[in-house]
């Protein structure tokens, strides 16, 4: 049997082959990585999302609803007014009206507090009493009463001085203003009041007595 020998050129010839694929493939790479071609970069993979939902807001506590009062009242929900003025033979009456115009009954019982101011707002020395005969209201008797007044109810205290000068040194400062205390431990109001103390230097008030009819 006759061996058949492969040419030496066949040989080189495969050697070529080979050493052209590899740099063909080499060659190829290079190309890629400068074009920036190839495959695709993959998104990275997403966290599955979380089972467990977020805690909802707790409910903030409401503000307590407030009694509110109307214009020009004070906060204590009541005010006061002049209800009337009088006047003879050097004797003064004012009828201070004891209101409650805000939204709950107000218990009230005795005399309003009472000091006199000047024009500057200064406080005059006066003497308040509880026993004039001038300031009649009607009652058999100055005696303190409990009082309710229901919102827009009213009441009265009677307020008398004496403008008579009776001694050379003069008469004493008139008082231009006075702050009513409706109650012990209450703000007072203040009121425009004209008041030509005599040289006696005494006010004189009622207790507060209920009207008869509601309103101001």
């Amino acid at each position: 049997m006759t061996r058949r020998h492969r040419p030496a050129a066949l040989l080189a010839g495969v050697s070529v082959l080979l050493l052209t694929a590899a740099g063909c493939s080499d060659l190829r790479s290079e190309i890629e990585a400068e074009t920036g071609a190839g495959a695709a970069p993959t998104a990275p993979a997403q966290p599955p999302p979380s089972s467990v939902a977020p805690p909802s807001p707790l409910p903030q506590p409401s503000s307590p609803p407030t009694e509110a009062t109307p214009p020009g009242c004070p906060p204590s929900g009541l005010d006061v007014v002049i209800g009337g003025e009088d006047s003879a033979m050097g004797h003064r009456v004012v009828t201070l009206k004891l209101w409650n115009c805000g939204s709950k009954p107000y218990r009230v019982k005795g005399h309003p507090g009472l000091e006199l101011l000047d024009e500057a707002r200064e406080p005059v020395d006066v003497e308040v009493t509880h026993e004039s005969e001038y300031t009649f209201t009607g009652r058999r008797d100055d005696r303190p009463r409990q009082l309710t007044l229901a919102p827009n109810d009213t009441a009265s205290a009677v307020l008398h001085w004496n403008n008579r000068v009776t001694s050379l040194d003069g008469a004493p400062t008139p008082g231009a203003h006075i702050l009513v205390t409706p109650a012990p431990g209450e703000e007072p109001v203040s009121l425009p009041l004209p008041i030509d103390l005599g040289t006696e230097g005494t006010l004189d008030v009622t207790s507060w007595a209920a009207d008869p009819v509601s309103g101001r």
